[in-house]
């Protein structure tokens, strides 16, 4: 297999960082542009039409988290040839947080709060007397087994005296680091500083497990809600979502899976870990479209639409009636119901 030279792996590297610093400002505008609805009391479509701009805002900022955990592996940064350090910063504790951190943390709380947004879409207003709480805690709360078995996996060659190094199935099971490739270390590093972060399959498995559970859950609730729309435009946008989200997850733990077939500096493996980074900034950004930044969007469509009608002296239909998932567009606004609201109902954000 073919072997790339210390420079070309040091711009995958920063071609990675590139990506995560894309999520990043992404996730940043997004998070800024939601808690901007969640706070203001002078948006009445945003009050009527949506109930969750605080879990949108909180779902944001774990996605730039969830970007700026790549970061952790890239040894441009923290290996051997650290652009900061001569000899690097301990790759090995890089490595394993970035298992523990990415698969066991970010990556199921950031999947499990757009799960419950939807969930909670399809119950509707009433389901819930603080939704926005409750979506966060019970993301938080079904995402510990996935973070206790990242844990393990990511600290299982320290829990448990593996001779490992000469054997590479143990290896792919188990180590969340290669010490194979001596000659691309400094020769003042120490032995223990000259590692390689890799995808140990018990990461995967465990991610596997987890996103099957979690597709399955995800296609049941967005069917749903895709069955009980009227509009055909938004029943098509939730056909997107589950497919784009559906492929991306499964295209990110292909990738992962397969590295273990190379070594790291090999072009499989390079091209593998660059096609893992790819898939998992388009899933974020997937959801990102589809559960803040198009909500964003239609609510500032919508909330424009409300103002002009004020201002032309024409009475707005109480309640405006809300659609799943998704704030209403304009031309949905002007044609909405005419039906009063209960006295005393609360408005909810």
């Amino acid at each position: 297999m073919l072997v790339l030279s210390q420079a070309i792996v040091n711009g995958i590297d920063w071609g990675v960082a590139g990506v995560a610093g894309c999520v990043l400002l992404v996730s940043l505008i997004g998070a800024l542009l939601a808690f901007r609805y969640s706070s203001s009391k002078r948006r009445p479509v945003a009050r009527e039409f949506n109930y969750l701009w605080r879990v949108r805002a909180f779902t944001e900022l774990l996605a730039a988290a969830y970007a700026l955990a790549h970061l952790l592996r890239l040894q441009v940064l923290w290996g051997p040839a650290s652009v900061f350090k001569a000899g690097g910063y301990h790759p090995t504790t890089f490595c394993r947080v970035y298992i523990a951190a990415m698969y066991g943390i970010f990556e199921p709380g950031f999947l499990l709060l757009a799960l419950f947004a939807c969930l909670y879409s399809v119950q509707g207003r009433d389901s819930a007397r603080n939704p926005n709480f409750n979506i966060v805690f019970f993301s938080a709360a079904f995402s510990l087994p996935s973070a206790a078995a990242q844990l393990v996996a990511a600290l299982f060659t320290r829990i448990f005296d593996l001779n490992y190094t000469g054997n590479r199935m143990l290896g792919r099971l188990f180590a969340a680091y290669d010490t194979s490739r001596t000659q691309h270390c400094d020769a003042a590093s120490s032995p223990a500083d000259c590692a390689f972060c890799v995808f140990p399959l018990l990461s995967t498995f465990a991610s596997a497990a987890f996103a099957g559970v979690y597709l399955i859950a995800f296609w049941v609730v967005t069917q749903r809600i895709a069955g009980a729309v009227i509009n055909k435009a938004l029943a098509r946008r939730v056909r997107v979502l589950q497919l784009s989200a559906t492929g991306w997850l499964l295209v990110s733990l292909a990738c992962r899976g397969c590295t273990v077939l190379f070594r790291p500096f090999e072009l499989g493996f390079e091209a593998l870990r660059a096609a893992h980074v790819v898939a998992v900034a388009a899933l974020v950004g997937s959801l990102e479209f589809f559960l803040v930044l198009k909500p964003v969007w239609d609510s500032h469509v919508a909330d424009r639409a409300v103002k002009r009608m004020e201002r032309q002296g024409i009475s707005l239909p109480q309640p405006l009636l809300p659609n799943q998932l998704y704030p209403p567009t304009e031309l949905q606004l002007l044609e909405s119901s005419t039906s009063t609201r209960q006295p005393g109902e609360e408005d909810r954000v």
